[in-house]
């Protein structure tokens, strides 16, 4: 015989046991990689950014990380801050906040207090139980019954949407009001 005919038979036995090595182990248990649990940490501060800077800002007591780390969920915001340029940050609340980190959304539940400051160190402030910042377009929208106090008269509505970037609110039908109640 000829060398390559001898490397050829060789060949041909080394893929006959690999391929009967295989055929072999194809019954037996694979081993499956760890699936990957959400993160949680205690008292701190998690923040968010635009492109064009800062989002926000959030004092927590527990955050937990989705595996993926999209989306936090935030609970007992103590200092929260929605960044605006050139002007006063919004001052948040609440207690839970769910963040999309790819958007820069929130969903904030709980009872809610949202503060900002208008003008001259004038003061309005919204209290409800939900409300969902849309961090592209910083709109705040509170979909549920919202007091809001500024200059020392209280409105009750059934919703309102807050425009951060012209100032703009939108009210829903007004349930009541209360002249000379302050916040």
């Amino acid at each position: 015989m000829t060398w390559w005919r001898i490397a050829a038979a060789v060949a041909a036995l080394a893929f006959l046991a690999w391929v009967g090595y295989e055929i072999g182990r194809a019954g037996g248990d694979v081993e499956v990689g760890r699936v990957a649990a959400p993160d949680t940490m205690s008292h701190g501060k998690v923040t968010g950014k635009r492109i064009d800077g800062r989002a926000w800002s959030l004092d927590y007591d527990t955050v937990t990380m989705s595996p993926d780390g999209s989306q936090a969920t935030i609970a007992h915001v103590r200092d929260g801050r929605l960044h605006r340029a050139g002007k006063p940050d919004v001052l948040i609340k609440a207690d839970g906040v769910t963040v999309n980190t790819i958007t820069n959304d929130l969903t904030v539940a709980g009872p809610v207090e949202v503060s900002e400051t208008i003008g001259s160190g004038r003061q309005r402030t919204f209290k409800t139980t939900g409300a969902r910042y849309v961090g592209a377009t910083r709109v705040l929208q509170l979909d549920h019954q919202a007091t809001i106090t500024e200059a020392g008269t209280t409105i009750v509505v059934a919703s309102a949407t807050v425009d951060f970037r012209t100032g703009d609110v939108t009210l829903g039908r007004i349930e009541g009001t209360k002249p000379g109640a302050g916040s």
